[in-house]
């Protein structure tokens, strides 16, 4: 097909809902406004992979966002390796692929950290020549660059003149967080985390680096006042953020109404569910069950609450408490979807289970891209490297560990057996490959 596909690079989490929650919001928003034929969003730690993401859209272009605060590690090196493109553009079986930079190299983040800093100010009526200001950016020694944006709104804010002293410290770098305390000697210190979620990194990282307990009060460490803020990528105007940087890539957005709150989805897949539909009538992904007037669970008991938007239906399934595998065979019951048109159970289903449909689809016509451990280890330039190396014994550990509370089958691993669910699992998924080194570590 034609058309062009807007997908957002973020990280995700093991332990936080809302790391790539945030992408997922910023996602419905850009889709409520009809900002492209196809919008998704693709992670690290949470499905879809990056190395998957390009599967779940059809366009002939494709604009991928990434949705981090500085071009580092993961822009520069593992977003374009993942993807399979040189730089930050491609062409993958003959579709474009354009990777914009970062969100945090945007100039409208300057606005946005002044807000911030203006916010505090006002709210607790602090004296900006007795204040400190403190970016804090994630940074990390594998990328000198990753440091740069924040390095930036320091010295921005700094050349100002407007507080008494302007750093910028590092969760992962130097200088490292607690030096805001020795390098500083206002009585009020303004922390501002340079981050776009509101994560475990922001929620318990940072805090713990600081010294502080509570977040949203006036915290007392080493005899200063430490006030801290929320984090840049929480403010509304960050999806415009997204659209400027995919519109210098390309993108001619003009704000059109969609049709519904499950439009602008990724469709590859659709048609193939669409005619197994129309074939048997009801199917079954894992625990949820699909006919042509609703989407369900399985195992619901009585009256199911019913759920009308992607968010509301994502927030209940992944949130509480947070499952960091989509496919794990824990699904909250309890609800249901009601269909306006059949075509909407392709949306639902990508909601509940992002790029699942996309692989089933390409694995009942045969064409499904498997791809063994090896590749992976061989692939990786970080923790991952030669992780298929691990000795077998904690592989399998690992396979009954992750795969095991799984509905998806490890075909990335013929030794498990064809056994279970007809969901094939195309490759091992970051959950499983953090277990398998964990497990691997331990054992030394």
């Amino acid at each position: 097909m034609s058309g062009i596909a807007l997908i957002l690079a973020g990280h995700g989490s093991h332990v936080s809902a809302n790391t790539a929650g945030i992408v997922w919001a910023y996602v419905d928003r850009l889709r409520s406004w009809g900002a492209a034929d196809e919008i998704t969003a693709c992670f690290w730690k949470e499905a879809p992979a990056f190395s998957q993401a390009l599967d779940t859209v059809l366009a002939d272009d494709v604009i991928i966002v990434p949705v981090f605060t500085a071009r580092g590690y993961f822009t520069s090196e593992v977003i374009p390796t993942e993807l399979g493109i040189g730089g930050d553009a491609g062409t993958i079986n003959g579709r474009r692929v354009q990777l914009t930079p970062p969100i945090g190299e945007h100039p409208r983040l300057r606005s946005i950290v002044d807000i911030r800093l203006r916010e505090t100010i006002d709210e607790h009526g602090l004296a900006p020549a007795d204040s400190a200001v403190a970016i804090i950016g994630h940074g990390t020694r594998r990328h000198r660059g990753s440091r740069d944006s924040a390095r930036e709104q320091a010295q921005r804010i700094r050349q100002l003149n407007w507080f008494r002293e302007v750093v910028d410290v590092y969760l992962d770098d130097e200088p490292d967080i607690p030096s805001v305390y020795r390098d500083t000697r206002a009585a009020n210190i303004i922390a501002l985390p340079y981050f776009l979620a509101d994560g475990s990194h922001v929620r318990q990282d940072l805090p713990r680096a600081l010294g502080i307990s509570d977040l949203d009060a006036v915290n007392c460490v080493n005899g200063r006042r430490v006030y801290y803020c929320d984090p840049v990528g929480s403010h509304e105007s960050i999806c415009q953020v997204i659209l400027d940087l995919a519109r210098e890539a390309g993108l001619p957005f003009s704000e059109r109404k969609p049709a519904c709150a499950w439009s602008g989805f990724p469709i590859a897949g659709r048609n193939a569910l669409l005619a197994a539909l129309a074939s048997w009538k009801t199917l079954q992904f894992g625990q949820v069950m699909v006919d042509h007037r609703r989407v369900w669970h399985c195992d619901n008991k009585g009256e199911a609450t019913e759920f009308a938007s992607p968010a509301a239906l994502r927030a209940f399934l992944r949130e509480d408490p947070f499952r960091p595998l989509a496919t794990s065979a824990d699904l909250p019951a309890g609800w249901q979807v009601s269909l306006e048109a059949p075509e909407q159970a392709h949306a639902v289903l990508e909601t509940i289970f992002p790029g699942l449909i996309a692989d089933w689809a390409a694995s009942e016509r045969g064409a499904l891209k498997i791809e063994a451990l090896t590749s992976i280890g061989k692939r990786q330039s970080g923790m991952f490297q030669d992780i298929h190396r691990l000795p077998i014994d904690v592989i399998k550990k690992a396979l009954d560990k992750v795969c095991g509370g799984c509905i998806r089958r490890p075909t990335w691993w013929p030794a498990a057996g064809q056994a279970g669910t007809d969901l094939p699992c195309r490759a091992a998924c970051n959950l499983w490959l953090s277990t398998a080194r964990q497990l691997g570590d331990a054992k030394l």
